[in-house]
């Protein structure tokens, strides 16, 4: 990008004619000077260009970076998505088991308590089996003393009955 210097063709002295002259010295020193500022205007210029095609590439390199910083962000966005979905699955199946031991347990805790009621159950029938039983013992320990006493009031009953056809009036 070139700057351009508009240098007038005539100096406001040439279009006034009443206007003095100003030696040929001088003008060449202007010209000079002229020259000199445009070559400084050229050398700040030609530096500015640089520096705006240093920019342009810091900037193109810049762009790549962030371009590339970019696809980096989003394969790792990828694959943290892609972890979490895997997470949660993992979750949801962990869950799932959760709650089918849970389900488990409590059949198994209410299959517990029907065999502690049956348990109870059985423990009184045994207990009430073992006082018939005992009864049952107290009285087969009668059977002898029973017997005896049966045999006893047989022999009573046959001379009651020997004495009673004895009497009879006949």
């Amino acid at each position: 990008m070139e700057k351009t210097v508009k240098l007038r063709a005539y100096s406001e002295d040439a279009k006034n004619p009443a206007a003095p002259e100003k030696p040929v010295d001088e003008k060449f020193l202007d010209l000079a000077m002229k020259d000199a500022q445009i070559e400084e205007e050229r050398s700040r210029s030609l530096e500015h260009l640089k520096t705006i095609v240093q920019l342009r590439e810091s900037l193109k390199q810049e762009q790549a970076k962030t371009v590339e910083i970019a696809r980096k962000a989003a394969e790792l966005e990828a694959k943290v998505k892609g972890s979490n979905e895997q997470e949660a699955n993992e979750l949801a199946k962990k869950t799932a088991q959760l709650e089918a031991e849970k389900s488990r347990s409590i059949e198994y805790m209410r299959m517990i308590e029907q065999l502690r009621e049956s348990l109870d159950q059985e423990q009184a029938s045994v207990a009430e089996m073992a006082g018939k039983l005992a009864e049952l013992e107290a009285r087969a320990g009668d059977i002898p003393a029973l017997e005896a006493k049966v045999l006893e009031l047989t022999n009573t009953l046959g001379k009651i009955a020997a004495i009673a056809t004895a009497v009879k009036p006949g």
